[in-house]
């Protein structure tokens, strides 16, 4: 296969924000690091800031972002702006969150800051850069981060929400899956608002419930969970699954017998390419999952190819390949002019992207707006093999708390056909 560009293809902690501020001292960082960029003078880099983990559970999603980010460095053109990238670890528990983002807002320069995934982190970044000046990126999908005071003017989040990992796989599901559902996931705030987005568009389609089981976030024990799938009657199983864990319920259903009678789907990290993909070659078991990166294994080829990298998760570094050409999409734009925070944050808002996921855009509260596929993956021969079974379209989030593009409408009734449930406020 030839080269190819990407970029022309199409426990919960709750602080408040005075308090919060007062203790850091991160208030005062923001005011003497000022509020307006000029890249004319000097020709300087544009810097940006990554707060992410070189230890501990999200350490390999930050590398697979990050290999993302210099895959499309390596094939931006040669006369755009120049990007220096200044890496902060905020520890494996984010112990140092705030230390890493007052090092990095107390420069002027560093504008940019990309937050760490884990949902601790984006909430102390979040709270943190409030009036900061910045221009954030949240990769976290928990939509507990767009309400209330962490709607960020200046905040933007590049990866696929909880919302479009769950509620838009549900409709297909109630068509090609079976109208009885078994729930069942990580015990951790992103799993169980997947699995509750789900359940609400599934049973808004006229689907029912068997049963669900959360598995706590330190346990690896899968038995009691397959022994009560195996007794249900449900017609399929969604798996609220990432990283080792979903790794490890995917070989316990392999080597499970009797085997489980579902159909298995879930959202894309329940079959991260190539991580849990690779693990589970030569299994009887297929499993049918949401995603919006268009040919996972062609994109990681091309990042090997150009970069050096073998990156553990395609979607990740997906995620970095289409940050990075918003950051750069922005800064050229503000090379021979000072600007300030509100009108770079205005044009990240209009710009429209194409990339490994293909068309990317925003909404009015800054969630991202992608084209969603049905991917089935089977892992019976040497090889695992992947096609696509159904496009869903473009998947928006309706508001959650920003009151930026209208509030949700109560169905009157069973919703057999899944209608949209926002309406846009300049309809």
């Amino acid at each position: 296969m030839g080269r190819k560009d990407f970029s022309e293809k199409s426990g919960r902690h709750v602080i408040n924000r005075r308090e919060f501020l007062a203790s850091t001292g991160i208030a005062v960082a923001s005011a003497l690091s000022g509020v307006s960029i000029s890249f004319a003078q000097e020709k300087r880099p544009v810097k940006v800031g990554f707060i992410l983990p070189e230890q501990g559970p999200y350490a390999m999603e930050s590398r697979s972002l990050l290999a993302g980010f210099q895959l499309f460095l390596k094939e931006k053109k040669p006369d755009g702006p120049q990007v220096e990238i200044v890496k902060k670890d905020p520890g494996p528990n984010d112990e140092r969150a705030l230390e890493a983002l007052a090092e990095l807002i107390a420069p002027k320069d560093v504008l940019f800051i990309v937050a760490p995934p884990s949902l601790k982190g984006s909430e102390q970044i979040i709270h943190g850069t409030a009036g900061a000046n910045r221009i954030v990126f949240i990769t976290n999908p928990s939509v507990r981060l767009v309400s209330g005071e962490m709607c960020l003017p200046a905040g933007f989040r590049i990866r696929s929400n909880t919302y479009q990992c769950g509620y838009s796989l549900s409709a297909w599901a109630l068509k090609n899956a079976g109208r009885k559902a078994f729930l069942c996931g990580d015990d951790v705030p992103e799993a169980n608002e997947v699995a509750d987005f789900f359940a609400y568009g599934f049973e808004r389609s006229g689907g029912t419930f068997a049963n669900r089981i959360m598995i706590p976030p330190d346990s690896q024990d899968f038995g009691k969970l397959l022994e009560a799938m195996n007794a249900s009657d449900a017609t399929l199983v969604f798996a609220a699954f990432s990283g080792e864990k979903a790794a490890g319920f995917m070989k316990a259903l392999s080597n499970a017998a009797p085997a489980i009678k579902q159909s298995l789907i879930g959202p894309e990290y329940l079959s991260s390419f190539p991580e849990t993909v690779d693990l589970m070659k030569g299994t009887s078991l297929s499993v049918r999952t949401v995603t919006s990166v268009i040919e996972p294994q062609e994109f990681t080829r091309v990042l090997k190819e150009k970069t050096g990298i073998e990156t553990d998760d395609a979607s990740r570094a997906a995620e970095g390949y289409d940050l990075a050409q918003v950051i750069l999409g922005a800064a050229s734009g503000i090379q021979n002019e000072d600007t300030d925070v509100d009108s770079l944050s205005k044009s990240i808002a209009e710009m429209t992207i194409s990339g490994p996921r293909g068309k990317f855009t925003f909404d009015k509260n800054h969630e991202p707006v992608l084209e969603m596929l049905v991917q089935e993956w089977q892992f019976s021969g040497q090889a695992p093999n992947r096609k696509v079974i159904e496009t869903l379209g473009s998947v928006k989030t309706p508001d959650l708390g920003c009151g930026r593009i209208g509030f949700q409408t109560k169905p009157e009734s069973e919703i057999k056909d899944e209608d949209p449930v926002w309406e846009d406020k300049d309809q």
